[in-house]
């Protein structure tokens, strides 16, 4: 008996070889092409973090007399609502950039 199993995994073995033989390159080739293809994607740029940007908001005043700005990461188009004088009001934040650097936050509530 163990004759028998000694021959059926020797020929189970040689049949996978033959099988594996003729496709190994085909094998590898694609193991190489997958592994490459993951390692650049791996080392591909990090997106760029969010940056602090300064908005001026448009029609207001601080105590001094100079427009109020603004400091913040959210992206342009994003509504914000600030305490300017004594109350909230409500801008939109713009990519609209001012003479003096700072972007622009639109009022959105006319009193």
């Amino acid at each position: 008996m163990p004759a028998l199993v000694s021959l059926a995994l020797d020929k189970g073995l040689d049949l996978l070889g033959t099988s594996l033989g003729q496709w190994l390159l085909v094998v590898l080739l694609a193991a190489a092409a997958a592994g490459s293809w993951l390692y650049r994607r791996s080392r591909a740029a990090a997106p760029e973090p969010p940056r602090v940007r300064s908005f001026t908001l448009l029609r207001t005043e601080g105590a001094d007399g100079t427009p109020v700005r603004y400091e913040t990461t959210r992206p342009t188009g994003t509504k914000i609502a600030p305490w300017v004088g004594g109350r909230q009001r409500l801008f939109e934040l713009t990519d609209v950039q001012l003479e003096d650097g700072t972007y622009a936050a639109e009022p959105i509530d006319h009193f």
